[in-house]
């Protein structure tokens, strides 16, 4: 008896950071926990997720790194893959638990984040980063012992950036990928290179608050060197405006890379490896 009590006891404080973790979450207002599975965030505003574990989680990355996933902008609407998709890529590539999170407003068959979105995009707003910091705080508190990399494609990056420059407690790391990071002129682009007429009113530019950002921020700039969405310049102005900061960073350029196919190549994967490496130091 005294051995079965013993075991137990042992177990429980094995188990006492996952304990302490659930008990400290609370339920969305979609009615779900805040899970770190599920769902994440606090009783005001949760996003959707979807935790990706790879196959092997002995490797230094799964035990010490958190990856999560910014998606890119797509009026509202999005899949958070398990099979495939840049999040279960990033998982199987890094061997890390990796989280596809929806950004705010954004529907999918697992149910819709809460924030702003609409079929025009403009949404890298404040509100949304406030929704996504919270919840980033929220897998924070289920991942005691890990570090957080945050990778955003496109729309998403956008929206790394400005969480580095506003809420950088949110994350440790962060790799942006085609990034529209100069808002305004990617705007203009869009418009003359797409024939669209619609005017941005709302978005924050991640270059207009680069002067935010700590100089020993951790920051990874990719983009296709055939990208004609996010053209190389505006990924090439932020990197520059960084580095003005101080922050030791550059652009990486993925060669033969467009703006969709970025996220498959060689050199995203690569720098997304070299900063949880460094996390896991």
């Amino acid at each position: 008896m005294r051995r079965n009590l013993l075991a137990i006891a042992g177990f429980l404080l094995v188990s006492l950071p996952w304990v302490a973790a659930f008990a400290q979450q609370v339920r969305c207002p979609d009615g779900q926990m805040a899970d770190g599975l599920q769902r994440a965030g606090n009783s005001r505003h949760c996003v959707v997720i979807r935790t990706l574990t790879p196959a092997d989680t002995s490797g230094r990355l799964a035990s010490q790194v958190l990856v999560v996933f910014l998606h890119g902008d797509n009026g509202g609407q999005t899949e958070l893959k398990t099979d495939s998709g840049t999040a279960a890529l990033l998982s199987e590539k890094l061997q890390a638990v990796t989280v596809a999170m929806q950004r705010p407003g954004y529907r999918s068959n697992l149910g819709t984040s809460d924030g702003q979105s609409s079929a025009a995009d403009d949404d890298y707003v404040l509100q949304n980063l406030e929704i996504i910091a919270s919840a980033l705080n929220n897998l924070r508190s289920l991942h005691r012992d890990k570090k957080i990399l945050l990778v955003g494609h496109s729309g998403g990056a956008a929206l790394a950036a400005l969480l580095a420059s506003r809420f950088p407690g949110s994350a440790d790391a962060y790799l942006l990928a085609g990034c529209p990071c100069d808002v305004p002129a990617w705007r203009q682009w869009r418009n003359s290179s797409a024939g669209k007429t619609g005017v941005w009113t709302r978005s924050l530019s991640p270059l207009a608050e680069a002067p935010k950002i700590s100089p020993d921020t951790q920051i990874g700039v990719v983009v296709g060197n055939k990208d004609e969405n996010t053209l190389p310049q505006f990924s090439e102005a932020y990197a520059r405006a960084l580095q003005a900061r101080g922050v030791k960073t550059r652009v990486t350029y993925a060669m033969n890379a467009t703006h969709v196919s970025v996220q498959r190549a060689p050199e995203f994967f690569m720098l997304a490896g070299e900063l949880a490496g460094k996390l896991s130091k």
